[in-house]
């Protein structure tokens, strides 16, 4: 435990080298944004743990004050009688504990294990950061430790418990004696009144007079009471100055434990702009991710360009184990995104190679396949831009939608309408992944391209049309804008020819374009034509 929380802890000589020494190397260990966070949270704790006593005792200290300069005013007065008894009431040492209290208790700094836990979720590596969670007596001790700087004003707050007790005391006996002359000394008159609820009021009735021996007691009480205030000004910053370090070394020492540990595996602790603690590689990792990456990619590309999709997929693949698997490594900014986006981008154009071989090689089935297991099972959302571009089709992935839903066609016309609704939802849900990306959990680069979720949009509707009970599939209401039909036509006809013209799919679209063509000739010739045209909304 030592190890953990540095040797500052119980040496309190050079506490304030042991604090200054420990900020330096959080802001040298640690990202800028996070080690002031630290810094400022020990001090923040430090302090709201001693308002809790100082605020109390601040304004009966200032209570007692103004109670002084009232006795000086007029002295002999009744005025002065009052404020001398509230005084004296106001140092009662009981009620002066009660308040001190917060400050002799020893702190729970359970939060030390919380904090521990959250960082272990934080991190792709949980366990480094649990094993330094700490059993309870250990904490414990160490708020004992805070505690400890207490025991001097709690020493002379006994003392000056003990001066009150003989003044008390003194006066008590003085009860038996012969009452003086009434004025001789006003003090005596004073002090019986303020000491009214030591000794009863009977006796304080009798008291109109106090020998020296009392004067002599009465300096002692203001002489500890001024100890005590002393030993009192020197506890708040000393208890303040333990807890801090203390404090720091605790949950500093954890951050910077975990930052030397996830440095051997080549990460390292940073913070975003929010604050927010993340793991990322380190400087030295990421270059050498992104010359790695760079090195991989031509040669795959250039098994693409060359029409050999197996052998570029088997390379992809490979590179998405090294650079993927570790999903520290996976988020190494390249480029604008990240490693692993772009190493599953190439693996994606890889897949889509394959089943675009298949598709022209007229196995339709085995092309369906690939597809429908892209868009239900890839782990990465990637845009057609990103994509391995082909000659005569800019959009890969939109395309092999397009495709699938002619598969899908055709098994609607076997009589398999459930099968061919199940390959449109599998793209609908595949785009609205895009509204449920976590910023914090996908890769940096990660989104789809707005071809892609206009397409969506455009099979949501469709699907709305056609299928029995569409509330049951929960379809996104997306709505696809009618301007945009005649591009999705164009493109769907493109990539599928003319085999699908008496479908119900290809019969939607063209009757979303009919009805826009309609429309736009309702307004040339001032409405002629618009109910033929309305038609086209029951295709």
């Amino acid at each position: 435990m030592q190890d953990l929380i540095f040797p500052a802890v119980g040496r309190w000589v050079g506490a304030q080298r042991e604090w200054d020494n420990l900020v330096a190397e959080l802001r040298h260990e640690l990202p800028e944004r996070l080690a002031e966070h630290l810094i400022r949270r020990a001090e923040a704790r430090a302090q709201e743990s001693n308002w809790a006593f100082v605020k109390p005792l601040a304004r009966r200290f200032k209570e007692i004050e103004h109670a002084r300069k009232k006795e000086t005013k007029h002295p002999g007065h009744k005025e002065e009688l009052k404020a001398l008894r509230k005084r004296l009431v106001l140092m009662n040492p009981a009620a002066i504990a009660r308040d001190l209290a917060a400050g002799l208790t020893p702190p729970d700094l359970s939060d030390y294990n919380q904090i521990a836990a959250d960082l272990a979720r934080a991190v792709p590596h949980p366990g480094i950061a649990r094993r330094y969670t700490l059993p309870p007596q250990a904490l414990r001790a160490l708020a004992d430790q805070i505690a400890a700087a207490g025991r001097p004003v709690a020493q002379a707050l006994s003392e000056h418990a003990q001066n009150m007790r003989l003044y008390a005391d003194l006066v008590a006996r003085l009860r038996s004696q012969p009452l003086i002359q009434k004025g001789a000394r006003i003090i005596g008159s004073a002090v019986a009144s303020a000491l009214e609820p030591l000794v009863g009021r009977e006796t304080a009735a009798q008291l109109l007079g106090v020998d020296r021996s009392l004067d002599r007691v009465a300096k002692e009480v203001e002489t500890g009471w001024a100890a005590f205030q002393r030993e009192y000004a020197e506890f708040v910053p000393e208890r303040q100055r333990r807890f801090q370090l203390i404090y720091l070394s605790l949950v500093g020492g954890l951050f910077l434990r975990v930052q030397r540990d996830l440095r051997r595996l080549g990460c390292e602790l940073d913070a975003d702009a929010q604050g927010n603690c993340r793991v990322v590689p380190t400087a030295e990792r990421q270059a050498r991710l992104r010359q790695h990456l760079r090195a991989a990619l031509p040669p795959i590309r250039e098994l693409l360009d060359a029409g050999q999709a197996a052998e570029a997929e088997a390379r992809a693949a490979r590179l998405v184990a090294q650079v993927v698997t570790d999903p520290v490594a996976a988020r190494t900014p390249v480029d604008g995104k990240s490693v692993g986006y772009l190493a599953y981008a190439v693996h994606l154009s890889a897949v889509l190679a394959r089943a675009r071989e298949a598709w022209g090689e007229g196995r339709p089935e085995e092309a369906a396949a690939i597809w429908r297991q892209v868009f239900t099972e890839y782990p990465c959302l990637v845009a057609d831009a990103d994509l391995h571009p082909v000659p005569g089709e800019p959009l890969p992935l939109v395309t092999a939608g397009f495709r699938l839903a002619a598969y899908a066609e055709w098994l609607r016309q076997s009589q398999r309408g459930a099968e061919a609704d199940a390959l449109l939802l599998a793209q609908v849900r595949f785009v609205e992944r895009v509204a449920q990306l976590n910023p914090e959990l996908c890769l940096p680069g990660e989104s789809l391209s707005p071809e892609m979720q206009e397409w969506a949009a455009t099979l949501s509707a469709y699907l709305r049309r056609s299928v029995a009970d569409p509330d049951a599939l929960d379809l996104p209401e997306r709505p696809l804008p009618l301007t945009r039909y005649p591009r999705v036509l164009r493109r769907f006809r493109e990539a599928v020819g003319e085999s699908l013209e008496v479908s119900p799919l290809d019969r939607y679209l063209r009757g979303r374009v009919n009805l826009i063509r309609g429309a736009a000739a309702a307004a040339a010739t001032g409405g002629v034509g618009i109910l033929a045209t309305l038609a086209w909304l029951f295709l």
